[in-house]
């Protein structure tokens, strides 16, 4: 068994001392998580500044805090927020907790969510009726239910213990959703580009084998083979570029429908359009080589007299 420790969560307001408060507007807001110690090592999240709690940080200690890296940015952008007290209560009966340290940021309403600021106390000082209990194990961490069971029936055995999971686990529900339906849509889309490239290849290769003829008289007339080609897969890239173009500014407009969809990606994910570009240029040169190669292999006379 690795690291233990115990943590709530909640959003919550609160004040900054000596900072006025100004009419009409809200004060600020933070997801309040009261841990024990050991919470942030057993979740690797990094200390940016200051220290963490520790064992002295008992109920009849001075009440100490913590914040996120985004409350530092979003409350105190500049200044050093080491020191700084916060007003967690009415002000009639305020409850103030000094900031220690700065912790690296960490989504705990949806992975889809921006980043909230984050405010952590001790759960000796701030206590909580409700407590999730982590456990840092090894492999097989649901080996270790009874044992854990075990010590919180030795502490009380009222306590009564339940939503028993992996962090895996709670991660893949998560994201169950948001993945079906970007799976759904990515389907949808090779559909999409399975056809533009088929429907493509289909235009552009007819409206070259249409010009057999056109190739005949230049053939006849002394132009070189390697000339035509040049001018057929030259005439091509151009249409293509042009349909291209066109395609990558209306997808770029429509990307903010995706952008909900999206978890740490782009929605102007340059090396996906760029990789759908290239392919549909490629499909429309290879259109455009096939069939000019074909008509120039051909007896200049016979071309002439292609309809």
């Amino acid at each position: 068994m690795g690291w233990r420790n115990g943590c709530t969560e909640e959003s919550d307001d609160f004040t900054i001392e000596d900072r006025a408060v100004v009419p009409n507007q809200s004060p600020p807001i933070a997801y309040m998580v009261r841990v024990s110690p050991d919470y942030f090592r057993a979740f690797s999240i990094p200390l940016r500044q200051g220290r963490l709690f520790s064992a002295s940080d008992s109920g009849d200690a001075r009440h100490v805090a913590l914040i996120s890296e985004t409350a530092a940015r979003q409350f105190f952008p500049h200044e050093d927020p080491i020191g700084k007290r916060i007003n967690t209560a009415d002000e009639g009966q305020p409850s103030w907790w000094q900031i220690v340290g700065v912790v690296g940021d960490v989504k705990y309403t949806g992975l889809a969510d921006g980043m909230q600021p984050a405010l952590y106390q001790p759960l000796s000082q701030a206590g909580s009726q409700d407590i999730f209990l982590s456990v840092k194990a090894g492999p097989d961490p649901l080996s270790l239910t009874n044992a854990v069971r075990n010590e919180v029936g030795a502490l009380d055995p009222e306590l009564p213990v339940s939503e028993v999971g992996t962090l895996e686990h709670r991660f893949v529900t998560a994201v169950a959703q948001p993945r079906f339906r970007s799976t759904l849509i990515a389907l949808f889309a090779v559909l999409a580009l399975v056809l533009a490239v088929i429907g493509i290849y289909g235009v552009i290769s007819y409206a070259v084998t249409q010009r057999t003829h056109e190739m005949g008289i230049r053939l006849a007339l002394g132009a070189e083979t390697g000339g035509v080609l040049k001018l057929i897969l030259k005439q091509g890239l151009f249409l293509a570029l042009i349909g291209v173009l066109i395609g990558l500014g209306l997808s770029l407009a429509l990307t903010g429908l995706l952008r909900q969809l999206l978890f740490e990606v782009s929605a102007a994910d340059w090396e996906t359009f760029g990789g759908s570009a290239g392919l549909l240029i490629a499909v429309s040169l290879l259109a455009c080589y096939l069939p000019a190669r074909r008509a120039a292999k051909v007896d200049p006379m016979v071309a002439l007299r292609y309809q």
